[in-house]
Order: C-alpha cells, then sequence, then structure tokens
C-alpha cells in the first residue's frame, strides 16, 4: 500500500470516528410536474409530514450554515422536481458560496437554453435526470405526461451545450423491462455522460408497498439478466469477500438527508426521524444519542448483521439499511429484494462460466 492510499484511508476513518456528514441531500420541496407510477414522494399520507409545513427560505439558508461548520462538503439538491422551487436559485448560489460542492435532481422539465445557462452558472458539479424508456411511449406511460421524453432529451441537450456534466438514471421495473437494455443507448446518444440504473423499486417514504407491484418478479429477472453480459456486476473480484471486510453504505456517519418538513434522517431511504431543526440546531440533532444512533454506531460491516455474516453474495450486496428498514422494522434484516437479485445474477453468472 503506497503513502498517498493510506493517508486517504486515515483521513476516511477520522471522518467516520468524528461522523461528519460529508454528504448532505436536501429535498426542498415534494411538489412535481410529473406523476410517476412508482415514485416514493408523491401522495403520502396526511401523517408523513407531521402537520408541518415545508421549511422556509431563511431555514433552509440556516441548514446550509450548520451544515458547512460541521464539515459537509457535498450537497445535493432536489424534490420532488426541485426546479419548482421559488428560490431554488437563491439556495444554490448560497450552496456554492459556502463552497459546497452542489448536485442538482430534476426531471429536466423546465430546463430550457436560459435555465440550463443559469444552472451553468452556479459551477454545479453535476446535473442527475431519470430516464424511464428508450422510447416515448413508454418513458411518458411511467411519468404519467405524454411529451415528458421529448422535454428530457431537450433538456439534456441545452445542460450539454452549456458546459455541464450530467447523469441519467433509471429504475428497471414491469413496464419498461422489455427496453432495459436499450434504455443506456438512449441516455448516451442524449448526450448524457454518464448512466446508470437498479432494478429495485422502493417503497413510499411513508412505508406504503404501493410502488413494489413494479417490482421485477424473479421470472423476471431471470429473462432480463439472461441477455446481459454483466449479471452480477463485480462478482470475480468480489465473491468471497469476507463479511467483516466489507463495511456498510455509511448511512448515518458520512451522509444525511433532511425533508422539506426540516426532519433529519440518516440517509434518504433510512426515514427514522433523529430530530427537526425547528427544534434544534443540526449538529446538537447530529451528536444526539438517539435510538437510531446508537444502532447504526453498532453496525460498521457486514459482519455485525447476523443474516450477512455467512452469506456467499456479501461482496456484491449493495443492501439498503434504510429499505430494509421500511419493509422489514429490522436494519439487520435480508434485503429480501437485493437477495433475488443477487440470486438470479449468480445463476446467469455461473451458466456463463462464472464461479461456481
Amino acid at each position: 500500500m503506497n503513502s498517498s492510499t493510506e493517508l486517504f484511508d486515515a483521513i476516511v476513518a477520522k471522518i467516520e470516528h468524528s461522523r461528519i456528514p460529508l454528504n448532505a441531500h436536501i429535498d426542498l420541496t415534494y411538489r412535481c410536474n410529473l406523476n410517476c407510477v412508482h415514485c416514493y414522494c408523491q401522495n403520502l399520507s396526511p401523517s408523513f409530514s407531521r402537520g408541518q409545513p415545508e421549511m422556509s427560505d431563511s431555514e433552509i439558508l440556516k441548514l446550509i450554515d450548520e451544515l458547512a461548520e460541521i464539515g459537509s462538503l457535498f450537497l445535493t439538491l432536489s424534490g420532488g422536481e426541485v426546479l419548482l422551487h421559488p428560490s431554488f436559485f437563491k439556495i444554490a448560489e448560497y450552496a456554492r458560496k459556502r463552497n459546497f460542492s452542489v448536485t442538482v435532481l430534476t426531471n429536466g422539465m423546465l430546463v430550457d437554453k436560459n435555465m440550463a445557462q443559469r444552472l451553468a452558472g452556479l459551477s454545479l458539479k453535476s446535473v442527475e435526470l431519470s430516464i424511464y424508456g428508450a422510447s416515448a411511449t413508454v418513458h411518458d406511460s411511467i411519468t404519467g405526461k405524454i411529451g415528458s421524453f421529448e422535454k428530457l432529451k431537450q433538456a439534456v441537450g441545452f445542460l450539454k451545450d452549456a458546459g455541464l456534466w450530467v447523469m441519467l438514471k433509471s429504475v428497471i421495473m414491469k413496464q419498461n423491462m422489455h427496453e432495459a437494455h436499450q434504455i443506456e443507448d438512449a441516455a448516451l446518444a442524449m448526450g448524457a455522460d454518464k448512466y446508470i440504473s437498479t432494478l429495485e423499486v422502493t417503497v413510499k417514504n411513508d412505508g406504503s408497498n404501493d410502488p413494489k407491484r413494479f417490482q421485477l418478479s424473479e421470472q423476471d429477472l431471470l429473462k432480463l439478466l439472461i441477455d446481459d453480459p454483466d449479471p452480477l456486476p463485480g462478482a470475480d473480484q468480489a465473491l468471497g469477500q469476507k463479511a467483516e471486510d466489507r463495511p456498510i453504505c455509511g448511512c448515518g456517519i458520512l451522509g444525511t438527508y433532511i425533508s422539506p418538513y426540516g426532519e433529519v434522517y440518516p440517509c434518504i431511504q433510512l426515514l427514522v426521524s433523529m430530530g427537526n431543526i425547528r427544534e434544534k440546531n443540526f449538529a446538537q440533532i447530529w451528536r444526539s444519542s438517539s435510538e437510531i444512533r446508537d444502532k447504526l454506531d453498532s453496525i460498521r460491516t457486514y459482519a455485525d448483521m447476523p443474516y450477512c455474516r455467512d452469506c456467499k453474495f456479501v461482496g456484491v450486496c449493495k443492501k439498503c439499511l434504510g429499505t430494509v428498514y421500511l419493509e422489514t422494522g429490522d436494519l439487520c434484516a435480508c434485503h429480501q429484494t437485493q437477495r433475488a437479485i443477487l440470486e438470479k445474477g449468480y445463476q446467469v453468472y455461473c451458466k456463463q462460466g462464472g464461479e461456481r
């Protein structure tokens, strides 16, 4: 191991020990101009907001100050549709003045040439958008808005012309699985710098399982992966890795999520409130002992979770503690959807001549 790698590892270890949330994600609003069938933050139970209004501009700017003071460096601004927030540019400009590296998540429906130029003026780290089909028919059926595919294509073009780095992301589900292998081609043809996808549909923020009806069945997964040249990404290097050598994702340690209502959570998926910024400042919330804080402190590697210790997929598993908790109420439970994806991927991997 060279000295630079050792130094980097030492810095990360110190950050983890100090619980500095390097990555902060703020949803400015849950309002949206699309109606995606699988959305996790639309049409939530009224109890989720606890009757709280969205954060005011002054509350958001104060929060950004507090995040900067505690050591956060990377800030994601999202929604809902983040560009619907009337003070988006005021907030984003302030975050840049506080030296945050800012990523913006948008659906692109409000991005025209002028908007793209204004975004470019923020010197953003990246802009991320979602693509749900290789054709307008499929994409628009998922977003619930005719013309959204064409608008997305135009938005990516405007963003790239303005010099921004653009990522397109997709959720592969029942409605678009027949175009799954073409969506990446469509994304790159639009001009995206990178494309990523997931095979997992998440439950809603309020715990509703309604979006899971779009989750691929095991038969669907096998049908999809059988034609994939890389059905189990990372398998050659990671299969056989020991659970104690595999750290968890950094949820509640290196990252945090704040909802439009000021609730502070360990991450955007692990929606167990640690406190509200209207009652305490962020540092007090982040550093206070709580049931969820104590639990997360006890889970540092996969070996700390009984169901994961002897799992043969531990090296390639992308277990999300938040999704597991929403689905089971137990952070340490097996992530069953992820397990099904890995099992089918492994089955195809072995048929292709991979390790058995």
